[in-house]
């Protein structure tokens, strides 16, 4: 069958159109109509090929076949006369129709038909197909989607063993038929209808609370209502605190339903450290957030249960604590009806937790007020089962006799624990069942309290089981081995295997499988030996641990085992750990790259425990005397120090535990006393300033522990000292960091800007620390170990300030005059107070009156309107107080005395400000300023102002000083002097009013003593301190720096003197490294120029002359000269190489404000830009002054050709121009731009080495400009981010562009076309091609041109080093690999970061840090 037939049909058919004069119409149609048909028949030879999967399209074959011979018969028909003669003849005669318009029809009727037909049959095949694509694409979408959401599922904290039904729980046994029949019915209505959310279920020991749990968590599975359970475990590491706690329960939740499992992984996914956040975080993103994304069904609500069991063994009083009042969370839950079911054993803290909460939402039972007929029955039904088995076991029909079951039940009395030991001990294969149940009941009865009976049982077993039958010798060795492994079993933190107890004890196998053999009714011990050894019941511990309860020949010594496990603890770390365990692949890989099986190999579970439990060990040696001590073993921790102090840190990282390694070392140096061991307190100390200062990155990035962590220790600390042999082989030079640790404690990391106005406080007990943000989130931090505990949810306005309330409750004020408050530990909102109705607008940042927020002496809180006015929330009266001077506006509220009356700053007019008491209730207002002849100038939102509890005010003055006023006394103290050439950014009194502490603007941080009002610096911070806060009991001192986002922590009492590097007086405000690479000009906050030697990094001069601060300095192109402008209106040539001072330009227009110098390339000219838009040409040599250059903008950029004939210059300030000069004529060849800015965007500009391009950007948009045709192609690169730098290539092909983003492109200059995208991000200001045209270098550094021309993220395959900073994450890159992470002390900011053939140089306050790394080779050496 041949389509084109029918082609040919309509093409004849077409020229019948054209040029015959009659039935026009009929020609049309029958051609459309021929043409749809035979766009069908090209389809059909394809399909043919494929009929077994085109059935319905194959049976056509006759009919098609059929439409074939009518098409043949229809183009035999259609052509005109007999051939091409009779063409020739009858020209347009020829062509006539030869049809009626009725044959026309029914030709197409006959088509239609077999159209229809054919597109019936196409699509019944195609239909399944379509499907099966479908289902296929379906399929392949799901199985991506589970595999991502099986990967964002495995980095929640899972404690695998706190399952109900969990492999090592198999065995445990529920409630069996009969019993707990009212009780669990009971249970289970509640679990059904959930009449209040919370239930809490409390017994005694052994009262069978897990038992009920089991069975209760087994009945709502069975009825798929188990939204998941938790049982926490004394003896399991995973399950006896609440690390684990809300990672497993999501877990558990993510299993029960697609939609659920979708709301986890999408909460994992949106917030990535969710799982390294606090408890709070984690409830609320991870089960209330999913939770209320659960649509409800049409019935109602979806009914879900948690079941909680034991409470009471979670280790932290204070996670119980917190669980509880997140418990409580769930009442608010709307989409989902949600019970919680705890049981625990009726402690303090729970009772107390359960007692906070009210009725409405919880019922509770206590197991003690159940019947006591009710459990003895239940009891006896026990017996009854458990005997019946063991009399089909040991073939004793009819035994036991009812009369001793009944006996037992009453000897058990009501502890089932009591009656399942008993029968495990009595049904054991290879002893008389008749005589043992004898031996039991012959005890008779006891007296000692509730405990007797069962410590009698547990000495029959012990006594048979170690006893019975032996020798004298053979007892002794059975005993001492009992208390080595059960004694460690029952001490130990966590549940070991068979196998992992051998190797903590540094034993056989064999060993602990005889000491365990026969303690099969105490102890649940696995037939395979990597399974976990568990308590049957953990009234067993209680027992071997009490000296009172049990036989001395069975008692565990507690202070005696915990010093054999620590010692144990020790040998293992000594032994089992070493460098990158996790065979990490770059010293910057995060701990979760490493596989899963080389931890297992590396860090199996023994050693695992040695790292998390030794001090743990150490603490419980002595701890019934309840006093510091020496240890037995001190030899071993300082060889512990000495030898594997980093590798238990590397360990900790990869198991996510470095709060806990904080813990531990602070832990330590607790336990030790002063004068005990001197040497050991000294190195534990040091240790921990090593954990505080680098936890952060080591928590990131484990192998940074021997980088970074270890690189910029100080050089006098015992940590640097012994691992100096540790420090990276491809680091060449290290930096010059401190002397000794300063009194700095630790940094913490804000990840942002913090809001403006900063604020900060302490928790009443001092164990958080919150912290605003710009994005107004509040950062609650843990004060010991610096962690961040949760982040409060920001809410729009931002928060305009924060307090702590005197119950821990966290006030938090926002702009528009709303009170929020917070529970700090749970994250809750306690209480919204809506803000007063006449509260006003709220202005922009840094307008009108301040927003302030102050706490009265009653308790009552005061905050500050926009409108100016004070308003008052009294607690009493449960309303808003409003408080004004009358025709004064409040400009900000400081603080209030003892008495209640405010202290206010009162706005004078435009930058002047009085510093004011006001008594609100009088009216009266006393000005602190005027009294002295002074006001104070500035705004005040930046007038520092503190109240101390001494009724003292304190206030930074124009002459930057501190002057005081002595409320009390009603007298000026002089002023303190301390502050000099700068602003007081900060003030805070101590709690007890005797300190005084002040930031100022040079970055120092001073305490002053004000009975003598003399001053000590106590740091350099790393920027500005804006806000300062002590802890409530004086012990620490927190400094917040919104510039750089970080606060750091101080701790009392300080060091006499801060370092000496720190106490240099000017800081380095710029770096300007020599093109030659063998000098850096430093340039300091005050006149002075120092020139280092980068060789030796020695000063070599100082080059003084100028009067004011210099803000530009240059080299020329070889390196001998050196150029600067400073704001006294000059520019001095220098010669560095000797210091030497050459000529001096002043006095001429153009020396205002310089804020661009450059030399040209051969080093004749020297150009400077000012801010008025005058560029100068200088002679380089005599200081003359050849051209002055008019630009109607501020200069941003200047540039040369590389002849240094030309010299462009682009602004954008006042007008966006860029123009180009002639150098030596000084006539303007070029001018480009010239628009009015919609912002004020700096621009930048590049003249190719061959002088015919030009590139320029005014704003966003980035454009090339042929100055020879002066025509300009913009570059398709429409981005919000102003340009930073831009370079043309040597070869004038290429044009390399760096945005304020980071992302640096590569363009094709003759096209105008993009090249490549460099996965690496710069942020570059200085941007040049290398000599060889192989990379872009930077003051950050190398960017190998290969990953712009490929966009590949690069490889360990090139041949030349390539080392780069990026100052977004502070990283020293190798190509894409990070190896070096630099600490936020030293500076990211391009004018103090310079770099030449990979060195570095980084300034660090008042100097440089310079850094050298291998040139030349790829870094393989990971140091394993």
């Amino acid at each position: 069958m041949d389509p084109g037939t029918a082609v040919a049909v309509t093409t004849l058919s077409a020229k019948y159109y054209k040029n015959a004069q009659s039935a026009r119409d009929e020609i049309k149609f029958f051609a459309n109509e021929l043409e749809d048909f035979g766009r069908l028949m090209r389809k059909f030879p394809e399909m043919a090929d494929r009929s077994s999967k085109l059935p319905m399209a194959a049976s056509l074959d006759a009919s098609i076949r059929q439409a074939f011979s009518d098409l043949k018969t229809l183009e035999s028909k259609l052509v005109p006369g007999k051939g091409a003669k009779a063409m020739r003849r009858f020209g347009m005669r020829a062509w006539k129709w030869p049809f009626s318009k009725s044959e026309v029809e029914q030709w197409v009727a006959r088509f239609q038909r077999l159209e229809e037909k054919a597109n019936f049959a196409l699509n019944i095949d195609l239909t399944p197909l379509v499907i099966d694509v479908n289902a296929n694409i379906t399929e392949l979408q799901q199985g991506q989607e589970a595999s991502e959401q099986e990967r964002l599922l495995a980095k929640l904290p899972l404690a695998r063993n706190a399952s109900f039904d969990s492999w090592d729980r198999q065995h445990e046994s529920l409630c069996i038929e009969d019993t707990r029949v009212e009780l669990l019915q009971r249970l289970r209505d509640w679990g059904t209808a959930h009449p209040k959310p919370l239930y809490w279920l409390s017994g005694m020991a052994g009262t069978g609370k897990s038992t009920i749990a089991r069975t209760l968590a087994h009945y709502f599975q069975s009825i798929g209502t188990l939204g998941g359970s938790f049982f926490f475990s004394r003896s399991s590491g995973e399950a006896n605190n609440a690390v684990n706690f809300v990672g497993t329960l999501a877990r558990h939740l993510a299993n029960r339903s697609l939609k659920l499992r979708r709301s986890v992984c999408e909460a994992i996914s949106t917030h990535e450290d969710v799982t390294r956040q606090g408890l709070r975080n984690q409830w609320k993103e991870l089960i209330l957030t999913p939770l209320s994304s659960t649509r409800p069904q049409l019935e109602g609500r979806t009914t879900l249960n948690l079941v909680i069991d034991a409470l009471d063994e979670c280790g932290s009083d204070e996670d119980i604590e917190t669980i509880l009042q997140l418990c409580v969370e769930v009442k608010d839950l709307k989409e989902v009806d949600l019970g919680i079911f705890i049981t625990s054993r009726p402690e303090v803290t729970i009772r107390l937790g359960f007692d906070a909460i009210p009725d409405i939402i919880h019922q509770k039972l206590d197991l003690r007020d159940m019947p006591r007929y009710l459990v003895e029955h239940d009891l006896s039904v026990l017996l009854e089962r458990e005997f019946r088995l063991i009399s089909i076991k040991h073939k004793l029909p009819g035994w036991p006799k009812h009369e001793e079951i009944r006996s037992l039940v009453q000897q058990s009395d009501c502890l089932f624990i009591y009656a399942t030991t008993a029968c495990r001990y009595i049904g054991e294969l290879d002893k008389d069942p008749e005589e043992r149940l004898s031996e039991v009941l012959g005890s008779g009865s006891t007296r000692g309290g509730n405990t007797a009976r069962l410590d009698l049982m547990y000495m029959q077993v012990l006594t048979s089981s170690l006893i019975t039958d032996r020798s004298e010798t053979d007892i002794t060795e059975t005993c001492d081995r009992f208390k080595q492994v059960v004694g460690s079993i029952v001490t130990l933190f966590d549940e070991f295997s068979i196998c992992g107890l051998a190797g903590l004890l540094g034993v056989s196998d064999k060993r602990v499988e005889q000491s365990l053999c026969r303690l099969h009714s105490v102890l649940n011990i696995p037939k395979d030996v990597e399974s976990s050894i568990r308590l049957l019941h953990p009234s067993f511990r209680d027992y071997l641990l009490d000296k009172k309860r049990s036989d001395a020949r069975f008692c565990v010594d507690r202070g005696l085992k915990h010093e054999d496990l620590a010692k144990h603890c020790l040998r293992v770390m000594s032994t089992g750990l070493k460098r990158n365990m996790g065979h990490l692949t770059t010293p910057g890989s995060p701990p979760h790259d490493a596989k899963r099986e080389h931890l297992n190999t590396q860090l199996p579970k023994h050693v695992q425990y040695a790292c998390q439990y030794w001090v743990d060990h150490l603490k419980d040696i002595k701890a019934d005397s309840g006093t510091k001590h020496s240890f037995p073993n001190d030899g071993d921790i300082q060889s512990f120090f000495q030898k594997d102090f980093l590798h238990w840190l590397e360990a900790m990282s990869l198991m996510a535990k470095m709060s806990q390694a904080v813990l531990l070392i602070t832990r330590l140096e607790d336990l030790l006393v002063p004068g005990s061991n001197d040497i050991l307190l000294a190195t534990v100390e040091d240790a921990r300033r090593f954990i505080f200062s680098n936890r952060a990155i080591i928590e990131k990035a484990p192998l940074q522990t021997y980088a970074s962590a270890l690189v910029f220790c100080p050089k006098e600390s015992f940590v640097r000292q012994w691992y100096l042999d540790q420090l990276p082989t491809w680091l060449i030079r290290n930096p010059a960091v401190e002397d000794r640790w300063g009194n700095c404690v630790q940094t913490l990391d804000l990840g942002s800007w913090t809001g403006y106005p900063p604020s900060m406080a302490f928790s009443s007990d001092g164990k958080y620390l919150a912290s605003t943000l710009a994005n107004g989130e509040t950062h609650i931090w843990k004060t010991a170990t610096g962690a961040l505990h949760s982040t409060l949810a920001g809410y729009e306005p931002e928060i305009a300030a924060i307090e702590f309330l005197q119950n821990g409750i966290l006030a938090s004020i926002y702009r528009d005059g709303t009170l929020r408050m917070f529970d700090p530990v749970t994250g809750v909102i306690c209480r919204i107070i809506e803000r007063p109705k006449d509260y006003g607008v709220p202005l922009e940042s840094s307008e009108g009156p301040v927003p302030s927020l102050s706490i009265l002496p009653g308790g009552d809180l005061a905050i500050l309107s926009p409108k100016g006015d004070v308003w008052i929330w009294s607690w009493e009266r449960n309303s808003w107080l409003k408080r004004s001077i009358p025709g004064i506006i409040i400009a900000r509220l400081c603080g209030c005395l003892s008495d209640g009356t405010l202290v206010v700053i009162i706005s004078r007019g435009v930058m002047c400000v009085e510093v004011c008491l006001w008594n609100s209730l009088t009216d009266t207002v006393q000005s602190l300023t005027t009294n002295s002849d002074r006001l104070v100038m500035g705004s005040p939102w930046y007038l520092r102002v503190a109240v101390s509890s001494l009724n003292v005010i304190a206030w930074g003055t124009e002459e930057e000083s501190i002057e005081l006023y002595d409320a009390g006394a009603g007298s000026l103290s002089e002023l303190m002097q301390g502050h000099r050439r700068c602003h007081v950014t900060a003030l805070r009194f101590s709690p007890d009013g005797r300190s005084l502490v002040s930031g100022d603007s040079d970055r120092n941080l001073r305490l002053w003593d004000l009975s003598m009002q003399a001053d000590s610096l106590v740091d350099t911070p790393i920027s500005d301190v804006d806000f300062a806060a002590f802890s409530p009991d004086g012990t620490h001192l927190a400094a917040m720096s919104r510039q750089n986002g970080t606060i750091q922590l101080y701790s009392f009492p300080l060091k006499a003197e801060p370092n000496s590097r720190e106490a240099k007086k000017a800081d380095i405000t710029s770096i300007d490294i020599s093109p030659t690479g063998k000098q850096v000009a430093a340039c300091t906050f005050g006149d002075v120029i120092h020139i280092y030697n980068t060789g030796s990094e020695a000063l070599e001069h100082s080059l003084l002359g100028h009067l004011r601060y210099i803000h530009a300095t240059a080299f020329s192109q070889d390196g001998q000269q050196l150029a600067s402008a400073s704001r006294d209106k000059s520019i001095r040539l220098w010669f560095p190489k000797t210091g030497a001072s050459g000529k001096v330009v002043s006095g001429i227009p153009g020396l205002d404000y310089i804020r661009v110098l450059t030399f040209s390339p051969n080093g004749k000219h020297l150009v400077s830009g000012d801010y008025y838009g005058k560029t100068l040409l200088l002679d380089a040599e005599s200081g003359a002054l050849n051209h002055v250059f008019e630009l109607e903008s501020i200069v941003d950029a200047i540039t040369f050709s590389s002849d240094g004939r030309k010299i462009a210059c682009a602004g954008s300030h006042r007008a966006r121009a860029i123009k180009v000069w002639n150098t030596s004529t000084g006539n303007l060849l070029h001018e480009v731009g010239g628009s009015e800015p919609s912002e004020q965007l700096e621009v930048e500009v590049a003249i190719s080495p061959n002088g015919k391009y030009l590139s320029y950007s005014l704003g966003e948009a980035v454009v090339i400009y042929g100055m020879e045709a002066e025509e300009k192609r913009d570059l398709p690169d429409a981005l919000s981010h102003e340009l930073n730098s831009s370079v043309f290539s040597r070869d004038n092909k290429s044009l390399a562009t760096c945005r304020h983003n980071g992302e640096i492109k590569l363009w094709d200059v003759a096209t105008a076309q993009l090249i490549g995208v460099s996965p690496i991000e710069a942020w570059a200001r200085r941007l040049s091609f290398a000599a060889e045209g192989n990379f872009l270098e930077s003051e950050y550094g190398y960017i190998p041109i290969r990953y712009l021309q490929d966009n590949s993220s690069g490889d360990s395959s090139a041949t030349l080093t390539h080392w780069r900073y990026s100052p977004h994450d502070r990283w020293i890159m190798e190509g894409a690999r990070k190896m070096l992470w630099i600490p936020p002390a030293y500076s990211s900011d391009t004018r103090r970061i310079a770099h030449y053939a990979g060195l570095f140089a980084f300034t660090h306050g008042s100097w440089i840090a310079f850094l050298g790394l291998k040139q030349g080779e790829v870094v393989t050496d990971m140091q394993e």
